[in-house]
């Protein structure tokens, strides 16, 4: 995959982490740097480990030769999988689901990690699908870091500023960019080999 697709799908993604913290910097007074940085690690670990768990998994069903041309079925299976995930943000969009917005202190990790592991898991999918494909590590590693502590920080602080209204643009903007990367990846390599 390209580094604009790897970019989209990575954002895309962590569109849904934007959401879930910015629910969590609408309920909180004011933060704390080590809170913010305790955030930012436990997110960027936990997508790490959930798209090379992924990543893993399925690259070595296509080195050991299980699934015949991993290229190509991968490239079909990233696309299904970026629809999917698309409409998953537009079905939370839609959903608008209630919140009881109460005030707190701090940010208590507890709070948010279900969110995240949940959206952790979607990457998981994602990160099978270029496991198929073969996806350059290092740059994958570099934009999982750097998205993840502007997911957070830009949640976390838009919440606090603006509400937690603002979700369901981040939904919406996830589901557009999932979907970008699924179209371009459809178009330039997928249509040839349906």
């Amino acid at each position: 995959m390209t580094w604009l697709e790897n970019l989209l799908i990575i954002a895309g993604i962590l569109l849904d982490v934007f959401a879930a913290m910015e629910i969590q910097g609408a309920m909180i007074a004011n933060l704390k740097k080590r809170t913010v940085a305790v955030a930012c690690a436990v997110v960027a670990a936990s997508e790490l480990v959930f798209y090379f768990g992924g990543y893993a998994i399925c690259r070595l069903m296509a080195v050991n030769g299980y699934i015949a041309n991993p290229v190509k079925r991968g490239e079909v299976v990233a696309v299904v999988v970026l629809v999917l995930l698309g409409l998953r943000l537009i079905a939370k969009a839609i959903k608008r689901e209630f919140i009881q917005e109460r005030r707190r202190d701090a940010l208590i990790v507890l709070d948010y990690i279900r969110i995240v592991i949940v959206s952790s898991a979607y990457t998981a999918a994602a990160g099978c699908a270029c496991g198929l494909v073969g996806t350059t590590i290092w740059q994958i590693i570099a934009l999982i870091l750097a998205i993840s502590v502007l997911v957070v920080l830009g949640g976390l602080y838009t919440g606090m500023h603006f509400g937690f209204e603002k979700k369901t643009i981040a939904y919406i903007v996830g589901a557009a960019l999932l979907w970008g990367a699924g179209a371009e990846i459809f178009l330039s390599r997928v249509i040839d080999f349906v």
